[in-house]
């Protein structure tokens, strides 16, 4: 019996020291920077990010749950205005909030998310103009206190966030493109 308690307290103190390890080299913070080029005037790229109603049209969120249950709050396109949002197939739930705006040059947002987990991840995109079109340069930013952080780096969260966001940012620029593209056609 003895032995049996010997082994077991043994795996348990590997535990709390692989634990204790990894909660001390575990990124505290996540940074992900993404950028896409969009064949579209600055202007109407910035009005694709600033309006909350175009964010389904090319949210990586609504193609993972087409059910999403969301709503508008405050002056749309405007500092405050607030995009809530209730996932059905992903059991999720949170907001994010314009925070920040620099007329055809960035944004930025701030997100309170608070199911499956709690996160108050921020997004800013800087618009440059280059080539005929608009460089999208989209910085993610988050806190990740323990023990997130080491459910994060053994999880890959960084990379996951990471296809998350290149894969909105593809979807911009399809929605974007598609938009320009129709409104020249049509002057």
């Amino acid at each position: 019996m003895i032995k049996v308690i010997t082994i077991i307290g043994s795996i348990l103190g590997v535990l709390i020291i692989t634990g204790v390890i990894l909660a001390l080299v575990a990124p505290k913070r996540i940074s992900v920077k993404n950028s896409q080029f969009i064949k579209a005037s600055k202007a109407d790229v910035y009005n694709q990010l600033r309006f909350m109603k175009n964010f389904p049209n090319w949210s990586p969120f609504k193609v993972q749950d087409p059910e999403q249950k969301y709503s508008i709050s405050g002056n749309d396109g405007g500092i405050g205005a607030t995009f809530s949002w209730e996932g059905v197939k992903e059991k999720s739930k949170g907001s994010q909030t314009i925070v920040a705006l620099k007329e055809n040059e960035s944004l930025k947002i701030k997100c309170n998310i608070t199911v499956p987990f709690e996160a108050k991840p921020e997004y800013s995109y800087e618009l440059i103009e280059k080539n005929g079109g608009v460089e999208v340069v989209q910085n993610f930013d988050t806190e990740m206190p323990v023990p997130s952080n080491i459910f994060g780096l053994l999880m890959g969260l960084k990379d996951k966030i990471s296809a998350t966001n290149k894969q909105g940012l593809e979807l911009l620029k399809n929605v974007t493109e598609k938009k320009f593209t129709a409104n020249v056609v049509s002057h």
